[in-house]
């Protein structure tokens, strides 16, 4: 039987009704973040997208001039992508 150091209490307890959210889509802000680079990579980065996507769809959504969108599943296949297109 394991020891138990902490008492259960609604903190430390899963109860069946919380939801897990995996996030979709992030600012060029965010990304950059999550990325540990510049903001101006990331702008590279789409830019190199929009002249060979390799075959990636739906890497981004502009919704307008100030907000862009990114997909971060499809980022990181489209780094992975680019990564074997120099190798």
């Amino acid at each position: 039987m394991p020891k138990i150091t902490e008492i259960p209490n609604p903190e430390n307890t899963v109860l069946g009704e919380e939801k897990f959210v995996k996030k979709l889509y992030a600012k060029v802000e965010t990304v950059h973040t999550m990325f540990d680079v510049s903001r101006s990579t990331v702008y590279k980065w789409l830019k190199e997208y929009d002249k060979d996507n390799l075959n990636i769809k739906g890497l981004y959504i502009d919704y307008s001039a100030t907000m862009t969108l990114i997909n971060i599943a499809k980022l990181e296949e489209y780094l992975l992508e680019r990564h074997k297109k120099w190798m």
